[in-house]
């Protein structure tokens, strides 16, 4: 991926909706996510306002990392106050990013008609609005993720974060967007680990502490897993609602001793842990991505998670990490992969594995990406033209070689989507061309004046990490 779309960018006037700010009590993956492509569109030039909600002791009004930070309302007025902001403000941002975290801002009601607005989706919540609330307002959660918001962002771009997140935005929302996937990026993997790895088995889990994280599942898995690994030890990275209650299940299971809950850490400590561990543990029901997978295979410790929307996407089977059936029994699953650790060679092929997935993803790249659609959003509208291409799920691979590889590159920015991604090697060139068929892309190619190009249907994973690299065997 060329380093092109955020330059773009510079001197435009930014908007971000979200539903926290890193530093606030209960922020994850979501708010690393805003955040990590917040600072990175403030560097390349853009004037970035992030609009998220108030907190015991935060400031109504900062500054960090470039990005200008407001807040305003509590946990659910922060919807009516943010449409108070952009209606006083409606024609003063070029581009609004609504991260949806359930119930999105529903920004294009608020907006001037030459607003690009992007809508940000993780992952679904509509199974989830049964565990937080009761009747009416789980129903009222379900109608506003799905049937309104299919309305009112309708023929808007959305990105998620993985192929499954897409999935789940066509199978439970039904939504007919365009739909880009965007995914997290992560720290670089480390060439030095920041602690040795442990001689004897250690789980590290980092999670904020709510139900459908089923952190409880492992505490449940101890008791089997003691009897088989006497010296095993579990660090629990995170806070939220269920501590309490894994404390008490620790205690009650007779594994008090073995668990350690460590509430919130910083950074260092946490890639610490991770680092010191055979294994990270992600028993979640579901998750858009799985950032906490790629932060422990950084510095080269893999993960056991079941085969579910988002892990089966951040977890490849056997090469940085192990997916389980969903019905799995996670002791056994546990045991196994840390029979298979015991052995130091196949702890540094593993680690090796780890890493190298780990390096496919920055939040560099995912900035690029996100830019992209943006970009090519405020394009769309500008030229109030229809695209040829209708929104569709495939992404078609590329591969040529150009008599003149800059004349070639020149074209490709005139011809090509600004979503589209290429890679170039001299005069060789790699292109994925999202929301494109075979058909669509030999099209391309020739509008290229390629008329020798190879095209194939790209892979989840290619989706994953782009052009950059040669497909997997």
């Amino acid at each position: 991926m060329t380093a092109k779309n955020l330059s773009q960018l510079a001197r435009s006037d930014l908007l971000l909706l979200n539903w926290r700010d890193p530093w606030h009590p209960q922020a994850g993956g979501a708010e690393a996510y805003c955040h990590e492509i917040a600072r990175r569109f403030a560097v390349g030039g853009a004037r970035v306002t992030l609009f998220t909600a108030r907190y015991p002791g935060s400031e109504p009004s900062s500054v960090a990392d470039g990005v200008r930070i407001l807040r305003g309302g509590g946990t659910f007025t922060v919807y009516l106050a943010a449409a108070g902001h952009l209606l006083r403000h409606r024609h003063a941002y070029d581009a609004v990013v609504d991260f949806q975290n359930g119930i999105p801002f529903f920004s294009p009601l608020f907006t001037g008609r030459r607003t690009a607005d992007v809508c940000v989706i993780h992952h679904i919540h509509q199974r989830q609005f049964d565990d937080r609330f009761r009747w009416p307002l789980n129903t009222l959660g379900r109608v506003l993720e799905k049937q309104v918001s299919r309305v009112v962002y309708r023929g808007r771009p959305v990105v998620v974060v993985s192929p499954s997140t897409r999935e789940g935005t066509r199978r439970e929302l039904h939504l007919a967007n365009p739909v880009h996937v965007v995914p997290n990026g992560g720290p670089p993997p480390s060439p030095r680990p920041p602690a040795p790895r442990a001689e004897t088995p250690v789980l590290t889990v980092v999670s904020r502490l709510v139900p459908h994280k089923r952190v409880d599942l492992l505490v449940r898995a101890l008791p089997a897993l003691l009897r088989l690994f006497p010296g095993l030890r579990v660090h629990v990275c995170g806070d939220g609602g269920e501590l309490d209650r894994l404390r008490a299940l620790a205690g009650s299971s007779g594994a008090a001793h073995a668990v350690a809950f460590h509430g919130h850490v910083d950074e260092r400590r946490k890639r610490e842990l991770l680092a010191r561990a055979w294994l990270t543990v992600v028993p979640s029901s579901a998750e858009g991505w799985g950032l906490t997978v790629i932060e422990a295979n950084a510095v080269g410790t893999p993960a056991v998670a079941y085969d579910v929307p988002g892990l089966r996407d951040a977890v490849q089977d056997r090469r940085n990490g192990w997916l389980l059936p969903a019905d799995a029994d996670l002791a056994d699953g546990i045991a196994g992969a840390l029979e298979e650790l015991a052995d130091p060679a196949v702890r540094e092929r593993y680690a090796a594995g780890c890493r190298a997935w780990a390096a496919r993803f920055s939040w560099d790249a995912s900035a690029e990406r996100l830019a992209a659609v943006v970009l090519e959003e405020g394009r769309r509208l500008r030229r109030h033209r229809r695209s040829r291409r209708r929104p569709n799920d495939l992404t078609a691979a590329g591969r040529f070689r150009a008599a003149d590889g800059d004349a070639m590159e020149r074209s490709i920015g005139r011809v090509l989507r600004q979503t589209d991604d290429y890679a170039r090697e001299g005069d060789d060139f790699r292109l994925l061309l999202h929301g494109c068929d075979e058909v669509r892309a030999a099209a391309a190619l020739r509008r290229l004046g390629v008329l020798d190009g190879s095209v194939t249907l790209a892979s989840r994973r290619d989706v994953l990490v782009g052009s950059g690299e040669e497909p997997a065997p």
